[in-house]
C-alpha cells in the first residue's frame, strides 16, 4: 500500500514536471504594443571598479555634459503666498538625465546642488543658499483657432410629436368585387 502511494506521488511530480516543460516549449509570449517603449535601466549598477581593485584612477575624466542640459523642470507645486515661499515651502517635479523626480524645498536634487525656491512656472537651484540657476517650464502652446462650418438644420425633431409622413399608395378596398356573397 505504501509502495503505491509513492509510486503515485513519483508519477504526479513527473506528470507536473512534464506538464510545465511542455508549457514552456510551447507557449508564446505576449508581443508588446508597437507604441511601448523600454524603460530605462538604472545607473546604480554602473560604477567604475577599477580603483576598488586598486589601478590608477585615469588621468582624463570624461567631459562632464553641461550643467544645465542635464536638468529640465515638468512642473512645480509652488505656495501662492510669498511668505509661504520664502518659508521653504513647495515641490517641484525635475528630470535629472532624463530621470523625473520630485524634490522638496531644501532636497538635494543631483550632487550637492539642492532645490532652493520655486514660483509659478519655474525653479531656483544652487548650492549653500546661492542660486546657480533657474529652470523654467516650457510654455504652453498657443490654443488652436480657426471658424467651424455653419450649423446645418436637423431633419429629425425632438421633443414633438410630428405626424406620420404620408403613404403614396391608396390600400386595397376590402369588399370584394364580385358584390355581396349569397346568403
Amino acid at each position: 500500500m505504501l509502495a503505491r502511494m509513492i509510486a503515485f506521488v513519483v508519477w504526479g511530480l513527473l506528470a507536473c514536471s512534464g506538464g510545465y516543460w511542455l508549457i514552456q516549449l510551447l507557449a508564446r509570449p505576449i508581443p508588446a504594443p508597437s507604441q511601448a517603449q523600454p524603460a530605462l535601466e538604472l545607473r546604480s549598477g554602473q560604477a567604475d571598479l577599477t580603483r576598488l581593485f586598486g589601478a590608477a584612477a585615469a588621468a582624463v575624466a570624461e567631459a562632464a555634459p553641461v550643467a544645465e542640459s542635464r536638468f529640465k523642470l515638468l512642473g512645480v507645486v509652488a505656495p501662492k503666498m510669498a511668505g509661504a515661499a520664502q518659508a521653504g515651502e513647495g515641490v517641484a517635479l525635475i528630470a535629472v538625465d532624463g530621470i523625473a523626480r520630485t524634490v522638496r524645498v531644501g532636497a538635494l536634487v543631483d550632487g550637492n546642488l539642492q532645490l532652493l525656491l520655486v514660483d509659478g512656472r519655474s525653479a531656483s537651484l544652487g548650492e549653500a543658499g546661492v542660486v546657480s540657476m533657474i529652470l523654467q517650464i516650457a510654455p504652453q502652446a498657443s490654443a488652436a483657432t480657426g471658424s467651424l462650418p455653419a450649423a446645418q438644420a436637423s431633419p429629425v425633431v425632438l421633443g414633438s410629436y410630428a405626424p406620420p409622413p404620408p403613404m403614396h399608395s391608396q390600400p386595397a378596398p376590402l369588399s370584394d368585387p364580385a358584390g355581396p356573397p349569397a346568403r
